[in-house]
C-alpha cells in the first residue's frame, strides 16, 4: 500500500467509516429504550441466554488460540487457566503454523463467528420484545430495517476483512490452502458438507493430513 493509498484508507475507513459503525451499535439499544418499559419477557431471557453462551465461545476460541500462539512461539505447552483451552499441541501443529483443533477445528475464525453472532443477537432484543413493532412487511421502508443495520454492517465488515487477511496468511502457509477447503469460514455446521464432498473426490484422506495430521513433517500445498 502506497503512502497516499494508505491516507485514503486512513480517512474514510478508519477516521470516517468506523465512528458511523459505532453509531449503529447503539441502535438496538436506542430501540429498546423507545419501548414501553416491561417486565423481562421469555424472549429477553432466551436471548440473554445465548448471548453468554456466545461469549463462553468466543472466550474459549480466543483462548484456544493464545494457547497455540504461545506453544508455536516458546515450544512450551503452557497450563492455560480456561479448561476449554487445555490442548496438548504438538510439533506438527506448530509446524503447520495456524490453529487446527479444539474449536479451530470446525471454524477457520469461531471467535469471529462468536463476534458477529453477538451483535445479531443484540439486534434481535427490541425485535422480538413483546410491545415490538411489527416485522417488516411490503411496503419496506428503510427505518423498517434499522434495528437490524449493527448485525448487517458487522457481518458485512467481518466477511470482507477475513477474506483480505486469509489471502495475507494463504500466502505464509502452504497448508492453509486445504485448511479453507476442510474447514468451513464461519458455520461449523459447513465442515461436515466440505468433509463428505472431499470424501466424494477421493481427497479426504490427503486434506485431512494436510490439516489435522500430526506428523512432525507438515507438507502443504500438495493438494492443489
Amino acid at each position: 500500500m502506497s503512502p497516499l493509498q494508505f491516507h485514503i484508507f486512513n480517512l474514510f475507513f478508519i477516521a470516517i467509516s468506523q465512528n458511523v459503525l459505532l453509531f449503529i451499535l447503539g441502535l438496538p439499544a436506542y430501540f429498546a429504550v423507545c419501548q414501553p418499559h416491561t417486565p423481562l419477557a421469555t424472549s429477553d431471557i432466551i436471548l440473554a441466554g445465548l448471548v453468554l453462551t456466545t461469549l463462553a465461545f468466543e472466550f474459549t476460541s480466543d483462548n484456544q488460540q493464545y494457547s497455540f500462539q504461545t506453544f508455536k512461539r516458546s515450544g512450551v505447552l503452557a497450563r492455560n487457566d480456561w479448561i476449554g483451552a487445555r490442548i496438548k499441541w504438538t510439533p506438527a501443529d506448530a509446524k503447520r503454523g495456524f490453529a487446527t483443533r479444539g474449536l479451530w477445528a470446525w471454524s477457520r475464525h469461531p471467535n469471529f463467528l462468536c463476534e458477529q453472532t453477538f451483535w445479531v443477537l443484540l439486534s434481535l432484543f427490541p425485535l422480538f420484545a413483546p410491545d415490538a413493532p411489527p416485522f417488516p412487511s411490503p411496503p419496506f421502508t428503510f427505518s423498517q430495517f434499522l434495528p437490524l443495520a449493527p448485525a448487517i454492517t458487522q457481518c458485512s465488515l467481518f466477511f470482507s476483512s477475513t477474506q483480505f487477511t486469509e489471502s495475507i496468511t494463504s500466502g505464509k502457509y502452504p497448508a492453509y490452502a486445504a485448511y479453507q477447503r476442510r474447514v468451513a469460514m464461519f458455520i461449523p455446521i459447513f465442515t461436515p458438507l466440505w468433509g463428505l464432498l472431499l470424501l466424494v473426490t477421493g481427497e479426504k484422506e490427503k486434506v485431512d493430513k494436510l490439516v489435522y495430521g500430526q506428523e512432525e513433517e507438515v507438507k502443504g500445498g500438495k493438494d492443489q
